[in-house]
């Protein structure tokens, strides 16, 4: 399975057309399952890389003119003296979700958008492997909203979607269609009603796609983007140590 995912962080990517400046959301605040003893998921390895090298390669070679915003909560410090060692003289910015523990994604949102002033933000889930076709269909779609979708089956992503005219219908759990935990905003009507949605302290406990979902209830649209390649999101030990043997 890895080698269908991994790739090495030295390898050329092709470069996307589009050069509008997008910001790049990684939240990377939970701990996962079980797995405070391996430490930060940005921080372990994989096939002798950490997982956070490859998705910021990945991203910087996706996105020629971008800027990286982290949003960290367990082992924060520790992520951030790497960060700072390793990838200093990049466009790398650190938000801090010090109610980790008592929140949930929605938190960590709220406060990566209060740190952008772009009208360009892709959100992705920081404990997805991403692989180096991820972002491929990108430049068709860089005018609009949209979400990503699997076109395979997952054993590591649960939330679905339903769709209808080809946008977002509904987001939950159990759903046909499996969300790959990526989704683009654009234009800052979409980035201010979503604002407003999450920055009640009710919303803290809540999940990003909770809030899409009533964000579509007010009619705004999210297109489809269908990933034909294969992204693994690191969330338990079970799904670590099956990479791990691979």
């Amino acid at each position: 399975m890895r080698q269908q995912c991994v790739t090495s962080v030295k390898k050329n990517r092709k470069k996307l057309q589009n050069k509008d400046f997008i910001s790049v959301v990684l939240l990377c605040d939970s701990p996962g399952y079980r797995m405070k003893s391996y430490g930060p998921i940005p921080l372990i390895t994989i096939n002798n890389e950490r997982l956070i090298d490859i998705q910021i390669s990945i991203i910087e070679s996706a996105f020629p003119n971008c800027e990286i915003i982290l949003c960290l909560g367990f082992d924060a410090e520790k992520i951030y003296k790497y960060i700072r060692s390793k990838h200093g003289n990049k466009n790398i910015r650190i938000v801090e979700n010090q109610l980790y523990d008592i929140s949930n994604s929605c938190e960590s949102l709220r406060l990566s958008l209060n740190n952008i002033y772009n009208d360009k933000i892709l959100i992705c889930d920081g404990n997805l492997l991403l692989n180096d076709e991820i972002f491929c269909k990108i430049d068709d779609y860089i005018h609009e909203s949209f979400v990503m979708i699997e076109s395979k089956p997952s054993n590591t992503l649960e939330v679905g979607l339903n769709i209808e005219n080809n946008n977002v219908a509904h987001f939950s759990f159990g759903a046909k269609k499996v969300w790959s935990e990526i989704f683009f905003l654009k234009g800052k009507k979409m980035i201010e009603t979503l604002k407003r949605t999450i920055v009640n302290y009710e919303n803290k406990n809540r999940f990003v796609f909770e809030a899409l979902n009533e964000i579509i209830q007010m009619h705004h649209k999210f297109s489809i983007i269908e990933n034909d390649s294969t992204i693994i999101k690191i969330n338990n030990i079970k799904t670590y140590h099956n990479l791990s043997r691979t």
